[in-house]
């Protein structure tokens, strides 16, 4: 009886410590998306070091029409080299996210904008459909490990 008693004591804790700590989903995407928001800000800044916290070491970014680029050394290259571009500037907005279950892995459908000036100086602007996963490092962070996009029309406002 004695044995019964205990397990019973035993599942009835595990199911409410497994209660307890459940992931709010909502409130996880809502964090990813105000993160990938203020990631596009900081963009503008050209801070290469806070721009590269945002990848993971491992991460894997995708850009149209070149092959991908693997690793945050390969994307500084990149990057650095977008903002010496005359005209250069990007920008990005979520437009939907998905989390897992466990609230450690997600993916975000965006929106971005680049411009870059043409060979008169004009500025041309163009319009990409995104998505990016997200992964949680093991201090807890998002860290965006996938990130490909392609071009889109503008979007009708």
């Amino acid at each position: 009886m004695k044995c019964r008693i205990t397990l019973l004591t035993l599942s009835v804790a595990t199911v409410f410590t497994a209660c307890s700590s459940a992931i709010d989903i909502e409130t996880e995407g809502e964090t990813l998306m105000q993160l990938s928001r203020d990631w596009s800000e900081l963009a503008a800044t050209g801070d290469m070091d806070r721009i590269m916290a945002g990848w993971a070491d491992d991460a894997v970014v995708m850009p149209p029409g070149i092959s991908s680029l693997e690793g945050k050394t390969a994307i500084r290259r990149y990057v650095e080299g977008a903002q010496q571009i005359p005209g250069f500037a990007i920008s990005w907005e979520p437009q939907s996210v998905r989390v897992s279950a466990s609230g450690d892995m997600a993916y975000m459908i965006e929106r971005n904008m680049t411009t870059v000036n043409d060979a008169d100086g004009n500025p041309v602007t163009t319009h990409g459909k995104v998505v990016t996963v997200w992964l949680k490092d093991a201090e807890g962070n998002w860290k965006n490990v996938v990130d490909i996009w392609n071009e889109a029309p503008p979007t009708i406002k």
